[in-house]
């Protein structure tokens, strides 16, 4: 088998477990679910992709790479705009990505958060050793800090041209708006039901957030003065 026929087999299998894992998640998606979609033998999905861990691994690492193109496109396309110009198109097209690649963006999620008891030696034991041993695992363990640093050069470049406030710190600001994006997506579901009891609804809190989110960047006019952040996270 030559090389271009083993890449479109194992693009067939991820396709098919794209769909399968954004139909019917994770947990419900068996190897030979992803087989019959893909019209190949359960053998050959396994000969591919050591596990159905290992595959949801490529899915995530998939989706990686898919957002770092979405960075990319932002900072690279976008150098004649202001910085805080350019956050704002990443902000409208990273939440388009969370609705639009769904099963990318969870699968994203999944992995980050395993990142913490990975770093724990006394937790790591106790992680599902399928993923630890995923070769799409231990490349995004490499790799998953490449999205952080184009939002930095982002956020760097708008205080430097003055869009942003000059007391930031490059690195502590992204990932503090990387948080708040991250949990604005996991609180939709809270927020669409609409509880009555609180006085919320998806459209006020979208347009209170991104209000938040700016100002935390360009600071309000009655913005009081802070103590720039020191420090590297890596």
């Amino acid at each position: 088998m030559g090389v271009y026929e083993r890449q479109q087999k194992e693009k067939k299998i991820l396709e098919a477990a794209v769909k399968l894992f954004g139909g019917k998640g994770f947990h419900y998606t068996k190897v030979e679910d992803v087989a019959k979609q893909a019209k190949i033998s359960k053998g050959l999905v396994y000969f591919y992709f050591k596990s159905k861990e290992d595959l949801y691994m490529a899915v995530a690492k998939k989706g990686f790479e898919e957002l770092k193109d979405l960075f990319n496109k932002a900072y690279n396309k976008n150098k004649d705009k202001k910085g805080i110009e350019i956050i704002a198109d990443l902000v409208e097209a990273f939440l388009s990505f969370t609705k639009d690649k769904k099963v990318y963006h969870e699968a994203i999620l999944y992995f980050l958060g395993m990142l913490e008891p990975y770093n724990d030696e006394s937790e790591r034991k106790n992680m599902n050793g399928l993923v630890l041993e995923s070769q799409y695992f231990k490349k995004l363990l490499d790799s998953h800090h490449d999205v952080a640093k184009i939002g930095i050069k982002i956020i760097s470049q708008g205080i430097k041209d003055g869009s942003m406030r000059p007391d930031l710190q490059a690195e502590a600001t992204f990932y503090t708006l990387w948080s708040m994006l991250i949990g604005n997506c996991w609180l939709q579901g809270t927020v669409h039901y609409e509880p009555k009891d609180i006085k919320i609804s998806a459209e006020s809190w979208k347009n209170g957030f991104l209000k938040l989110f700016f100002e935390i960047l360009k600071g309000s006019q009655q913005n009081v003065r802070y103590q720039p952040v020191q420090g590297k996270l890596f």
